[in-house]
């Protein structure tokens, strides 16, 4: 493995630190930028797209000095502090997907910035191409998955789960109703029928496929007048019968499945349960909801509407006193609903409305990289 910190064109401090939200509490976050030296990026064997690993060497020294005078961040250089680099491919891929992880990299206030090279100044110049209408559904999708998070969570909170789910409880036996390799081959072909009813396999930008998606599963929904929570349950009712499954066979595998699926959710609240840091936890039994989630989940909403609305990516929020309010609880859990609810339709209004691009030309991306690599290729041999 190649040295990360001689190979490392850009640092920047990440997450509340580089929101304006963070708190004497708060862990300090870095994402970077390197370039992987050409020797390993045309390895056959050696393969590289990040590095989880702490900043150690000059680099080290570099980012901790910046970090003492960065007003909160220097508050906390007890705390945890949790590192990611990624290799220059890996990163402008993710842009150019509207990534917010990545995008949020790219568009870190320069106050934030801890370590800066004029490579990463070069792609940082061309910041505004990588701002497609694609962020409306990248940053709605993150938002979204905050939402399903804290919904679960709630869940947990008012009706916790009483006992580890058991076989019996599904209708099945101990030892299992159907063979492993029998399982395997029906879910499988279950699975391969239930994927030819969507849109995953076709050659379509993303942004089309999602809303391509959508308007299959609300037909679906009318078709089989069912729910979305539902919809799961039916459609595989219509795939074993289309396969002509036998109906006994059909109700073992659907057991089987219900079964594993209570059995992961039941890991998952356990998870849960252990790994709670305990202010967030009291702050959620107070409020009803995990009031951290629904911090993030306001400001992706915002942040992807400020991009479609006025072009901008603003990383370090103007309304971070606003977010630490939504985070220590300031709305009922019927009124973060009803926020969400308002803010995703005017997301999709903007996202309609948008003028930026439907996508980054790949071709484009391609040439930033390649420039960037030669540029750093030509300043190793020099």
């Amino acid at each position: 493995m190649f040295d990360i910190g001689e190979a490392t064109i850009f640092v920047t401090l990440a997450g509340s630190q580089a929101h304006g939200t963070a708190h004497a509490g708060s862990d300090i976050d870095l994402r970077g930028v390197c370039v992987a030296p050409f020797e390993q990026r045309v390895s056959l064997f050696q393969h590289f797209e990040q590095s989880e690993a702490p900043l150690t060497g000059d680099l080290w020294q570099v980012v901790s000095s910046r970090l003492a005078a960065h007003p909160s961040a220097a508050r906390a250089q007890a705390a945890r502090v949790e590192s990611v680099v990624f290799d220059l491919a890996k990163f402008l891929s993710l842009c150019a997907a509207a990534n917010p992880n990545a995008l949020e990299i790219l568009f870190a206030d320069e106050r934030d910035w801890v370590f800066e090279t004029a490579l990463f100044r070069r792609i940082h110049a061309e910041r505004g191409r990588f701002l497609t209408r694609k962020v409306g559904t990248t940053y709605l999708g993150y938002a979204l998955s905050q939402l399903k998070r804290i919904r679960t969570h709630r869940s947990w909170l008012l009706e916790p789960p009483r006992q580890k789910p058991t076989r019996a409880a599904f209708g099945l036996p101990e030892s299992g109703t159907l063979g492993r390799d029998d399982q395997n081959r029906l879910s499988q072909a279950v699975d391969e029928r239930l994927r030819s009813y969507g849109a995953d396999d076709l050659e379509m930008p993303k942004a089309t496929r999602l809303a391509l998606t959508e308007r299959l599963a609300q037909f679906w929904c009318d078709t089989l007048a069912c729910s979305e929570d539902d919809l799961d349950e039916r459609l595989r009712a219509v795939a074993t019968h289309a396969l002509n499954v036998p109906a006994e066979v059909a109700s073992a595998l659907h057991a089987e499945k219900r079964y594993l699926g209570a059995m992961k959710e039941w890991q998952s609240f356990e998870t849960w349960l252990a790994e709670r840091n305990p202010a967030r936890a009291a702050l959620e039994r107070q409020h009803g909801y995990d009031t951290k989630h629904a911090m993030h989940l306001v400001r992706l909403l915002r942040m992807g509407l400020e991009v479609l609305e006025i072009g901008e990516l603003r990383v370090r929020r103007a309304d971070a006193a606003e977010l630490d309010a939504v985070r220590n609880g300031a709305f009922s859990y019927d009124d973060l609903t009803t926020l969400t609810n308002e803010l995703t339709t005017r997301i999709n209004a903007a996202r309609a409305a948008c003028r930026l691009p439907e996508d980054v030309p790949n071709e484009w991306v391609d040439e930033l990289c390649r420039d960037v690599l030669l540029s750093a290729e030509s300043m190793v041999k020099g």
